[in-house]
């Protein structure tokens, strides 16, 4: 979760949803009464007699209902229509939207309690991806972090015409050192968890050899129209930004849940899996990383998937670290063969201690 604007004095909160976790967090925090604004769609007849169409508009709703839609990653947000465009005639009318990953959405509350800003709080990640751009004139260096893109340095190449091959050799091989060098030392002052180089040509492929031979950082390669600064622009409108975050989470998952499995074996008073078993430890505040597969939060049990909500909610409540997972990507199918959840714990429950 980022958080693009914020004015407590008049209540107002505008937030990007960078994953389904986040999206879990709002379901918690967003309450009855509330104004979301976002952006949606809605089918309008235009005029006398004329055929309805669906318009894309932005609309403000005061929220009556929230729900997570059946087998989708989208909460949907249900309230009716307070501002909207005054020519489609929609205020005061009912209307749904669906916020899904990558959307935006504000917020205004008239008073924002310290148990709300602190799980928005707990949602916005520490993320920082290095994103460089990079063709045969200039390479451009931004960090992307939660608030914001933040601009490091543009390296000229100063290459000489083709003409002048053995020369041209030489500086381009000193312009792609100067590079990674430049990258390198990014990468250690502002404790990078990915890379992301980007270009119109095969410049991108070499410098990513020499980042992935340097460090034990995810880099990945996508292609943009030019490189510099113009480049960084166009490459955090690319669907590559979103599917590192992603990623990212998918990462940590996977610690936690080889954290997990070494416990099971050493200290199995450290762990706890499945939905009564974690409910019980995060009633007691025990849990400290948690991982649920996706799959359970659309459990058809109503009973359970109350229960499951109960453990977000807790788990958020406590400080834990939640982590939810595609239920069929590789760590996702390993802790549904735990019950779909996992937690490592604070510290040791023996099971006579908490009741399923």
């Amino acid at each position: 979760m980022r958080v693009l604007e914020e004015d407590l004095r008049n209540g107002y909160i505008r937030i990007l949803v960078e994953d389904i976790d986040d999206l879990w967090i709002l379901f918690m925090v967003l309450r009855k009464g509330d104004i979301v604004y976002a952006r949606t769609s809605r089918e309008v007849k235009p005029g006398e007699g004329g055929s309805s169409r669906r318009i894309p508009m932005v609309l403000g709703l005061r929220v009556e209902a929230i729900e997570f839609q059946e087998f989708t990653e989208k909460l949907r947000i249900r309230g009716i229509v307070v501002e909207g465009p005054e020519e489609f005639g929609v205020k005061g009318h009912y209307h749904t939207i669906a916020i899904g990953v990558g959307d935006q959405l504000a917020i205004v509350r008239e008073t924002w309690s310290k148990h709300s800003l602190d799980i928005l709080k707990k949602g916005v990640r520490r993320r920082r991806i290095l994103l460089v751009s990079i063709d045969y004139d200039s390479a451009c260096i931004a960090v992307l972090t939660e608030q914001g893109v933040k601009h490091h340095s543009e390296i000229q190449s100063d290459l000489p015409g083709k003409m002048y091959r053995v020369e041209h050799e030489e500086i381009l091989d000193e312009y792609l050192s100067k590079v990674a060098s430049a990258l390198n030392n990014v990468i250690q002052q502002e404790e990078i968890d990915a890379v992301i180089i980007a270009g119109p040509g095969d410049l991108k492929n070499k410098l990513g050899e020499n980042i992935r031979r340097d460090n034990r950082k995810h880099v990945y390669l996508d292609t943009t129209s030019t490189g510099g600064c113009q480049g960084i622009s166009e490459l955090l409108g690319r669907d590559v930004v979103k599917q590192v975050v992603g990623d990212l989470s998918i990462v940590k998952a996977k610690e936690v849940v080889e954290e997990f499995k070494r416990l099971i074996i050493k200290d199995p008073q450290l762990v706890a899996y499945g939905v009564d078993d974690v409910y019980g430890a995060v009633v007691y505040a025990a849990v400290s990383r948690i991982v649920v597969a996706g799959d359970l939060l659309h459990e058809p049990d109503d009973e359970r998937r109350a229960r499951v909500y109960e453990i977000l909610e807790k788990a958020y409540e406590t400080g834990a670290e939640v982590i939810i997972v595609p239920g069929k990507s590789d760590v996702g199918l390993e802790v549904q063969g735990f019950g779909g959840v996992i937690a490592v714990l604070r510290y040791r429950l023996f099971r006579g201690e908490h009741s399923p």
